[in-house]
């Protein structure tokens, strides 16, 4: 019987140190994460731009798991490529709004987001670069804060961020022109 006494506070002892080493790393670590993943395409800056300046079009090549996520809704505000031109979804798992900010021609987006938030916390933009031999680099950077206390968290979206933005820009760049004719 003492042993199994010993034995429950050890663990219990082991889980509390647990959870004071993850609030104590929650306190210290930073609460924002700065994401960047690039793909290279072989289609032209003029190709792409229609597919990441216009929200109407990002179904195309953004994955959503609806399994994880829920089934979402989506609305799209503004005309494309415009500033305010916005992008919101809601679903049981997810939430958010993006709002373009800036729109350059055949050069990129940047935009604000409220990433699980009603207020903004995020900030972002696709960029295009051509290289001499006419391929196109995409560059998908994303950053924002969480919460306080929230520094674990911060690194594991870093860590799912980069390889969503990764995967969903490696289905960009690989769309034939055929995909992406006038929808």
């Amino acid at each position: 019987m003492k042993l199994l006494r010993r034995l429950l506070m050890f663990g219990c002892g082991a889980v509390a140190l647990l959870i004071l080493v993850i609030l104590v790393s929650g306190i210290f670590l930073p609460s924002r994460w700065d994401v960047e993943a690039s793909a290279t395409s072989s289609r032209s800056p003029q190709e792409l731009w229609p597919l990441i300046s216009n929200f109407n079009r990002w179904n195309e090549w953004i994955g959503w798991d609806d399994d994880v996520y829920g089934v979402r809704s989506i609305q799209i505000e503004g005309e494309a490529a415009t500033v305010g031109h916005s992008y919101s979804w809601s679903s049981q798992g997810s939430h958010g709004i993006l709002t373009l900010t800036r729109a350059e021609e055949n050069v990129g987006i940047w935009y604000n987001g409220a990433i699980e938030s009603d207020t903004q916390n995020a900030q972002g933009s696709i960029t295009l670069e051509v290289f001499p031999d006419g391929s196109t680099r995409i560059i998908w950077a994303d950053g924002g804060d969480l919460p306080p206390l929230t520094g674990l968290l911060a690194i594991w979206m870093n860590s799912s961020l980069k390889a969503k933005f990764a995967e969903d820009l490696h289905r960009l760049s690989r769309l034939k022109p055929s995909d992406s004719g006038g929808r």
